[in-house]
């Protein structure tokens, strides 16, 4: 079943087989370190942060891609509950917004356990970003949430704002569409992933609005009137409300009108210590942060 016009199948495929091979590195080093193994000069402490922040990434590009590529919905929960345990040691809401925003969404759309659900909230409890979209989303599951109006990033995230308040399910509906179509993507052009399929379509992995899914799932509001609309999950939003697969040709909500004929692609090339890691220039200046965070 493919969900996006834009990727490459031998392409994606690979990437996900080079972060396997990754994430596997990685898990192997890091029970090195937690032995007291440290080959670097850097201090242990800050070895073991670094290649945690490394899995988290891959695990998250890993969760995405094969959503996209058109693995079922099971595997997309398998590698769903592995981005959930990559995230807990590392994330703090000034460096790892995005991914905590992806985290609760998903958790709401796979219906996921209250146990790896408040997982995330425990996250949120410990740093306690006062934000109104991920207080939207943990309410959702904890009735007696409290929501706070600010918005860490209120572009694009502010506009989730109208959707959420509005009464009326069809003016819901004709708001998130104009969000997907008109805000979204277009308000992310500050992050890393933003145009990555026209710099390198190699790691090329997917553009998802998950927290859209997830608001119409919460609201009640008519999915079936965002079949084909750029950014929404579809497939993940029906097939969990159904219990039935969308065909291969309703599920694709990714436009090709953002892929332009002729653009040249770069190949990736990747070398990190003779190791196999793959790390997505995307998700570089989130890397930076948390680490910057920690000296």
């Amino acid at each position: 079943m493919k969900r996006d016009n834009i990727f490459i199948e031998e392409k994606i495929n690979e990437l996900i087989k080079i972060n396997n091979l990754s994430i596997d590195e990685l898990v192997e080093e890091l029970e090195k370190l937690k032995q007291g193994i440290n080959p670097y000069k850097r201090p242990i402490e800050k070895v073991i942060r670094s290649v945690q922040l490394d899995h988290s990434v891959c695990q998250k590009e890993n969760m995405i891609a094969t959503y996209t590529a058109g693995y079922s919905i099971e595997k997309f929960r398998e590698e769903y509950l592995k981005f959930v345990d990559s995230l807990l040691p590392v994330w703090f809401s000034n460096s790892g917004y995005d991914e905590m925003i992806c985290a609760l969404s998903i958790g709401i759309l796979l219906e996921i356990d209250g146990v790896t659900f408040d997982k995330l909230v425990d996250l949120v409890k410990k740093d306690d970003p006062e934000d109104y979209l991920i207080d939207y989303l943990i309410q959702s599951r904890h009735p007696d949430w409290k929501i706070r109006i600010n918005y860490n990033f209120p572009r694009p995230y502010g506009f989730t704002r109208k959707i959420i308040e509005e009464e009326n399910s069809e003016n819901a509906v004709a708001l998130l569409k104009e969000y997907l179509e008109k805000k979204w993507y277009q308000g992310s052009r500050d992050e890393g992933w933003y145009d990555l399929h026209k710099r390198n379509i190699d790691n090329y992995y997917g553009y998802w609005s998950f927290e859209s899914g997830a608001i119409c799932k919460i609201k009640g509001l008519d999915y079936k009137e965002l079949e084909g609309v750029p950014y929404f999950p579809y497939d993940l939003v029906a097939e969990v409300n159904e219990g039935t697969s969308s065909s291969a040709s309703s599920s694709m909500s990714n436009s090709l009108a953002f892929v332009e004929e002729g653009v040249q692609m770069e190949s990736s090339s990747n070398d990190n210590s003779n190791t196999h890691y793959h790390i997505s220039r995307a998700d570089d200046e989130m890397i930076k942060k948390v680490l910057d965070n920690d000296n």
